[in-house]
């Protein structure tokens, strides 16, 4: 009877990320990012404000700016292996370690005293000097006490290393913290993107302006999505000396030519009194890709922009939006994105125009994502007979209502076993057809005025 237990857990797990894309924060977008804190070369979820504000301070504005529009961020700290935790140790007694490695650790300090409240026990205080964490006050009994209530600081970590009890101390800072920041060279990057690889995103940000790094970022995401069938958009930016230049942007959307690839040309003043160059602001556009419903356009989004570097002229953003530039332009006192175009512009096979739409490329990448992870469940769970197949169909069909239902994609859509194909043995063919559904962006009247 395995057949029918896998029937509603199909059908659930389908209805489930059905339901799910049409809420913003469902969407992940991946942010490597540098900073002297936060967990080194590992992915981190933080999916609100409480959950950035543990693991980066806010301090990085990348993963702020990446999570405006309520996307999940995956921040992956980069750093080069050279960093150090700063700590204080207390000979045959214990050692206060910063709970990551990075400069930031030299900024903590403790104090250990007697109890206020309990006599029999002490108060471990932890502060940072720069005062972005409050400070944090900890009553334990004993030193095995003290490493578990640690745990739970945002700053500390509290380790037992000898026989000799915990005494008062007065406020003694951190020290020892060794920066693991670097320039990330395009081997760095190879790196990265093999440890990346496994990870589960719908946007990843690309923090470099380097056109050899985006080339080979390029191909890593385009490997991803035919051989591990894990498809995902990439957000692509410019040097901040060139983002005043048109034609610069519009080399690197042509060098991209691809529908998975995003090319931000955004930079100005955030309404946050801010400037930041289009190497933050893509991490902007990524999370909005992320965080963006699959029944939203990304045309005429509003941008929390201030004053833009430069207002493009008309010709300009005509041009911008022929090479597959995505641009922000001056609506009255607002700044929109002008058209939510990625940079597929010359079609290639089994391509077409509307696929140049970011709303229309995400549709597609969620469809088959959800799909094959569906597929993932099942396998070997079904028999390949008529049942088997039919139970599967039944689960997807199921799925592309609730799409439809969202107006993510049209609602004549067929998913069927194979024409042609005859399923065998191991395999079993199907045959998808759904129209993923683009906004109105023009709207031609005619007036006769009688």
């Amino acid at each position: 009877m395995s057949i029918q237990r896998s029937r509603p857990g199909a059908y659930v797990e389908l209805q489930a990320v059905a339901k799910s894309r049409v809420l913003s924060v469902s969407g992940r977008v991946l942010v490597p990012y540098q900073a002297e804190w936060g967990l080194p070369n590992k992915a981190v979820d933080m999916t609100d404000q409480s959950e950035r504000f543990k693991e980066s301070g806010l301090l990085v504005d990348e993963l702020e700016l990446a999570a405006e529009n309520g996307a999940t961020v995956v921040g992956y700290r980069v750093t080069n292996g050279n960093e150090v935790a700063a700590s204080v140790a207390v000979a045959s007694s214990y050692t206060i370690e910063a709970r990551y490695p990075g400069t930031r650790g030299n900024d903590f300090e403790y104090m250990i005293r007697a109890s206020l409240v309990d006599a029999a026990k002490k108060e471990i205080l932890i502060r940072d000097v720069k005062g972005i964490y409050d400070t944090e006050t900890f009553l334990v009994a004993d030193k095995a006490e003290a490493v578990e209530a640690l745990k739970k600081s945002n700053m500390v970590r509290f380790k037992d290393t000898g026989a000799t009890a915990l005494a008062d101390v007065a406020y003694t800072k951190l020290i020892g913290g060794v920066s693991g920041t670097a320039a990330i060279t395009a081997a760095n990057w190879s790196g990265i993107f093999n440890r990346i690889d496994g990870l589960v995103f719908d946007v990843v940000y690309l923090p470099s302006s380097d056109a050899a790094v985006q080339a080979a970022a390029k191909q890593w995401l385009l490997d991803r999505r035919s051989k591990a069938r894990k498809l995902a958009q990439m957000v692509v930016v410019g040097a901040a000396v060139s983002d005043d230049d048109i034609e610069a942007h519009n080399t690197r959307s042509r060098a991209m030519n691809a529908r998975f690839i995003i090319n931000c040309s955004l930079a100005g003043e955030h309404t946050n009194g801010k400037s930041y160059d289009s190497l933050q602001w893509g991490a902007w556009v990524a999370g909005l890709a992320a965080g963006t419903p699959a029944n939203k356009s990304f045309t005429g989004v509003k941008v929390p922009m201030a004053e833009a570097k430069v207002d493009w002229s008309h010709s300009e953003v005509l041009k911008g939006l022929a090479e597959g530039t995505l641009m922000a332009t001056r609506d009255g006192y607002d700044y929109i994105i002008e058209s939510g175009v990625n940079t597929l512009t010359t079609l290639g096979a089994g391509e077409r125009e509307d696929f140049g739409k970011i709303r229309v490329s995400m549709t597609i990448d969620q469809l088959l994502n959800d799909i094959y992870s569906a597929g993932k469940v099942n396998k070997a769970k079904l028999d390949n007979d008529k049942d088997g197949r039919g139970l599967f169909i039944a689960a997807v069909v199921s799925y592309l209502k609730t799409r439809a239902q969202q107006k993510a994609i049209s609602s004549e859509f067929t998913f069927t076993e194979h024409p042609t194909k005859v399923s065998d043995a191991d395999y079993a063919y199907f045959s998808l057809s759904a129209k993923p559904l683009d906004a109105i962006e023009i709207f031609n009247i005619d007036w006769e005025v009688a």
